[in-house]
């Protein structure tokens, strides 16, 4: 990666804001595959993170991210900055609304939430996201989503009200327009603790994800289930390199010892080659990629 003047210029106007030059964003991710970007900065809090944002609008490509918990980066790295929000971790309850900002873990607030007996999105117990990447993409299962729950959602521009949000199957206006979701302000339902851990038990039961290095479901469910429709064309267990199709469910992908993004990439387009060839369904992804491929 090539740390050009435009870079220096914007580690100049970040001031006490931490950041980090040619970063492993690759080993950040879940998969653990993939290059370097050319910066990475860490925002504290909602303050920074916007600011962080107004700084390299216009000058630089960039993507915000949390986790990297459904993201694949290229093996030659992302050109780039990238803006994690991993250290925004602020929440607030207001009687059955619970604000939270976009680096609190999923399973964290729904811990926070089942502690203080407010129920609603225990569904949500084994989705590998932030609650800012989780509203972004609406992240769903058993017939529920994120954005269901959601009152209002903060931006580095403005109050988003619940029908302005466009939430729709596994998309929203913030993933669709690339607006960071800063905080989430979300209405829950009273319950009691024990009711809530019975639910907590009931999911967690019911989605067991495959062992191993993954981003959970490759692909979105679009009127079918995509494990099936895998599974059903004979490719569990199919590998390339490193990478293969998880024998126990066919929508997840293994990176195993030695896997790339390449390995994984290739995979996936087989996977849609063979799905439309033999059942004629468009496979969709849900991960996001970065970089080139």
């Amino acid at each position: 990666m090539i740390f050009n003047k435009c870079y220096e210029d914007i580690t100049l106007k970040l001031e006490n804001i931490k950041w980090e030059k040619d970063f492993k964003v690759g080993a950040f991710t879940r998969y653990g595959t993939g290059g370097n970007c050319d910066l990475a900065i860490f925002p504290n809090d909602e303050e920074q993170l916007i600011r962080a944002i107004s700084i390299v609008k216009g000058v630089c490509p960039y993507e915000i991210i949390g986790g990297g918990n459904n993201l694949l980066v290229s093996d030659n790295g992302y050109s780039g900055a990238v803006i994690i929000t991993k250290n925004l971790q602020k929440t607030k309850l207001l009687g059955s609304l619970y604000v939270c900002e976009s680096g609190v873990k999923l399973i964290d607030a729904i811990e926070e939430l089942s502690l203080n007996s407010l129920s609603g999105l225990e569904f949500a117990v084994g989705i590998p996201a932030t609650v800012g990447g989780a509203v972004s993409m609406n992240a769903g299962c058993f017939g529920k989503t994120v954005g269901d729950l959601v009152k209002y959602v903060v931006t580095e521009n403005e109050t988003v009200s619940l029908k302005d949000c466009g939430f729709g199957y596994r998309t929203s206006r913030f993933l669709q327009n690339k607006e960071a979701v800063v905080k989430v302000c979300f209405s829950l339902i009273p319950s009691e603790t024990e009711i809530i851990e019975d639910k907590l038990k009931n999911y967690k039961r019911s989605r067991k994800n495959p062992k191993g290095r993954n981003c959970g479901s490759v692909f979105k469910n679009e009127g079918y289930f995509a494990g099936k429709v895998i599974d059903d064309c004979g490719l569990k267990g199919y590998k390339i390199g490193g990478a293969f199709i998880s024998p126990e469910h066919a929508n997840f992908i293994i990176a195993g010892g030695g896997a790339t993004s390449k390995n994984i990439y290739d995979l996936i387009n087989v996977v849609k080659d063979k799905v439309f060839e033999k059942r004629q369904i468009k496979l969709v992804e849900e991960l996001v990629y970065l970089g080139e491929f």
